[in-house]
């Protein structure tokens, strides 16, 4: 009987980044950011253990499950395991540790191993990796490097390593193997021309290039082979400007881009069998400060440098034709000078997180980072300020814009936001609403905003883009009765509601591309006065009013045919009137926020509607609940 041959399949590999770290000289020495096609979004808890002192070099092992940083003082080298969630425990300490400070740190293509370049003899360390960490520390080579080890590379074939030194002859090769060290490769023929501070192979293992200090041409490149060094390739036609400490291959091997401490902090060039091609232009942003590490995305789409001036990382778009418009800034800098950079594979969304707050008094809206540690260091106020009291801000939902309701013309303020805070305002709408601003929100999907203010017609949505306002829709046929003292969409972006000052208290419409649709039908039991806050459910099921006279909230069931029949109240009540209303992200909790003590009401919520009321807070907030809120921390 003829056997059938059976081709196995290869698994296609994911290259998508979705983390970036960076080095630097302040604690934490290391940060590590979440990455997505928009760039940077937010940032990972540091590690429970710090590194001890400034962080050098940065590695993630290949299939993304560790993450290794080279450091001063002792241990000179910490390594962690690395998942979508960050940082696991810190690995035990090698056995052996390297001599003094680790500048450079690499893991073996395959994962097998770990190399450290340090200072002081032997200038370079290698231990066998595994999911246990560092194994006993391979012998020496028996030719050490002359001088202080400032950068490590493993070859992608996992065939040679090599130590880029101070002292001639600045690099120094070596055969790699499961046995560790081979015999020292001969020296290149044409020498790197000072102190070397980084290496790299090309991604086929068939080049090797060499950056250096103060002494040009500050890159020299080589063919590379089983024999060692070729004949050096020629020198790029435009030089980088100065001393270069970082340089990298791009993934499919097209480019090689140089980190320099001088203007314009990083070069690229083609590369080719041939060498350098003509160097591609500079970045239209160049990084902030000298650069002292580069690194593509393992795709190939980005590239990221490391650099002397916060937030101590910059990123660009990567293509064909070189550098792209570089991405906004991460909205958490690093804590130092940045010195080393690497991306990975393995990570889960973080997204970064701000909270604004609108107010009474000048500046009207005021806008900080946030984090697991709370708040961060106030953004610059916008330039061009709110005109008066900010009844209510929001976020559009990629938080690329920021919206403010306030009290006098032109009743809503837009700008773009970014990791750096506000942008130069955006055009007003080019019919504004007709009176004060009181709530402001945008659609789901961010088509879409929609101002709930004083005067008739009480609500004013717009297109959204981003180009800010589009032409204003048409008011509702049946408008809401007064002021839209609150507005939401549903999760869907199939509704809008108000919640407004007179019977019946709240109004709600399906929303679409073209705007609002006919009214709904007034639930059969309205709200019991005045409704300030509107809110629905995450998964669309529920719609909640916050309203003025007992019992201070009220919510219904809401599908595709509007309200359903009122839940019963919850029993125990909200002490007073009902300013705000919120649920939690997952749905699980429902949050009324009203004036007098406790000042917030919590309760579970499900389809059932108002569970056991929870426990007031041990410390309760000393004032009037005037807004309430979740927030979602993914981390």
């Amino acid at each position: 009987m003829l056997g059938t041959k059976v081709r196995a399949a290869t698994a296609a590999v994911d290259l998508t980044p979705r983390a970036l770290a960076l080095t630097g000289t302040g604690s934490p020495y290391i940060d590590v950011y979440s990455w997505g096609s928009s760039g940077f979004r937010g940032k990972y808890s540091n590690p429970a253990t710090l590194p001890t002192g400034t962080g050098e070099g940065v590695a993630f092992s290949r299939d993304g499950s560790a993450i290794a940083v080279a450091h001063a003082t002792s241990p000179c080298v910490s390594a962690y395991p690395w998942s979508g969630s960050g940082f696991g425990t810190k690995y035990s300490d090698p056995a052996t540790l390297p001599a003094a400070t680790g500048y450079g740190v690499a893991f073996s293509r395959d994962g097998s191993a770990i190399a450290v370049s340090h200072v002081s003899s032997p200038y370079v360390s290698a231990y066998p990796w595994s999911g246990s960490g560092f194994g006993t520390k391979y012998s020496n080579p028996a030719t050490l490097p002359t001088g202080n080890g400032y950068g490590v590379a493993f070859s992608p074939d996992g065939s040679a390593i090599a130590v880029a030194h101070d002292t001639s002859p600045f690099v120094s090769a070596y055969p790699w193997s499961g046995s560790g060290f081979g015999t020292k490769y001969a020296n290149p023929a044409t020498l790197p021309a000072d102190n070397a501070f980084s290496v790299a192979f090309s991604p086929d293992s068939s080049a090797i290039a060499v950056g250096y200090e103060t002494t040009s041409p500050y890159v020299s490149a080589y063919p590379w082979s089983g024999s060692g060094f070729g004949t050096k390739y020629a020198d790029p036609a435009t030089l980088p400007a100065g001393s270069v400490r970082g340089v990298a291959f791009s993934p499919d091997g097209s480019a090689i881009a140089i980190a320099a401490i001088s203007s314009p902090g990083v070069s690229a060039y083609p590369w080719s069998g041939s060498g350098f091609g003509t160097k591609y232009a500079d970045p239209a942003t160049l990084p902030a400060g000298n650069v002292r590490g580069v690194a593509f995305s393992p795709d190939g789409s980005a590239i990221a440098v490391a650099q002397a001036t916060s937030p101590f990382i910059s990123a660009y778009p990567w293509s064909g034709s070189g550098f792209g418009t570089k991405y906004a800034d991460p909205s958490f800098a690093g804590a130092g000078s940045g010195r080393g950079v690497a991306w990975s594979t393995v990570g889960d969304p973080v997204y970064a997180q701000s909270i604004a707050v609108a107010h009474n008094n000048s500046p009207y809206v005021s806008a900080y980072p946030w984090s697991g540690s709370g708040f961060g260091t106030k953004y610059s106020d916008p330039a061009t300020l709110p005109a008066s009291t900010g009844n209510g801000v929001a976020f559009s939902p990629d938080g690329s814009a920021i919206a403010i309701a306030h009290g006098s013309s032109p009743n809503v303020s837009t700008y773009p936001w970014s990791g750096s805070g506000f942008g130069t305002k955006y055009a007003d709408p080019a019919t504004l609403p007709p009176g004060n601003g009181q709530s402001v929100a945008f659609s789901p999907d961010g088509s879409a905003i929609a101002v709930g203010h004083v005067t008739t017609p009480f609500v004013s949505a717009y297109p959204w883009s981003g180009s800010a306002f589009g032409t204003k829709y048409s008011n509702p046929a049946t408008l809401p009765a007064s002021t839209g003292n609150g507005v939401a969409f549903s999760p869907d972006g199939s509704a809008i509601a108000i919640a407004h000052t007179t019977t019946p208290f709240v109004s709600a419409y399906p929303w679409s591309g073209s705007g609002f649709g006919t009214k709904y039908s007034n639930p059969a039991t309205l709200p019991a006065s005045t409704g300030n806050g509107v809110a629905f459910s995450p998964d669309g099921s529920a719609i909640a009013i916050a309203h003025n006279n007992t019992p201070f909230i009220s919510a219904y069931p809401w599908s595709g045919s509007g309200f359903g029949t009122k839940y019963s109240n919850p029993a125990t009540l909200p002490a007073s009137t009902g300013n705000d209303v919120a649920f939690s992200p997952d749905g699980s909790a429902i949050a009324i926020a009203h004036s007098s003590s406790p000042n917030v009401s919590t309760y579970p919520w499900s389809g059932s509607g108002f569970g056991t009321k929870y426990s007031n807070p041990a410390t309760l907030p000393p004032f009037t609940g005037n807004d309430v809120s979740f927030a979602q921390i993914i981390s």
